[in-house]
């Protein structure tokens, strides 16, 4: 049997191919891709002994008036370099509460991930005062910072301050 219109198999055979194809496209699930490969090396203590701790002393211990008998001192950054190391202190800060969010380190998906947002947020308000020099601005959200810092240290917190690693 000899068929006259011999496109017609062809465009039946391209039809039934379009179809099952796009039958599998959108009834297939595809697979959500795997995360990126973290590999946290430090515990949650580690990351506030040796990332989180010595950064937030730089951010209060910048900014401040110290009134003594002999006088009044006047802490302040005095130079490009000092405005720099507040900023770089806030940044590491800031990214501290996402290493305090990863899998492995974080203590549970509600209050621990409010905490670290908010550590997040106080840091970056820091990185912007003193991105503008600010230092009533730094001493301000370094004092934003110190109490997101002693909210999650009031549930989470395990050991005394006497505990901490030298």
């Amino acid at each position: 049997m000899k068929l006259e219109n011999s496109s017609t198999p062809r465009a039946v055979v391209a039809a039934i191919l379009l179809v099952g194809i796009c039958a599998a496209c959108g009834s297939s699930e595809q697979a959500s891709p795997a995360g990126p490969p973290f590999r946290p090396v430090g515990s949650v203590e580690d990351v506030m002994h040796d990332v989180v701790y010595p950064h937030a002393e730089v951010v209060w211990d910048s900014v401040g008036t110290i009134i003594t008998i002999e006088g009044t001192n006047e802490i302040r950054p005095g130079n490009e370099d000092e405005w720099m190391r507040v900023m770089q202190s806030a940044y590491t800060l800031a990214e501290a509460g996402n290493l305090l969010m990863m899998e492995g380190r974080a203590r549970d998906t509600e209050d621990w991930m409010t905490y670290a947002s908010g550590l997040i947020d106080a840091a970056m308000q820091v990185m912007e005062a003193a991105d503008k020099r600010d230092d009533q601005g730094v001493f301000d959200t370094g004092g934003d910072l110190y109490v997101a810092c002693t909210a999650c240290h009031e549930q989470y917190w395990e050991k005394p301050p006497s505990a901490m690693r030298p």
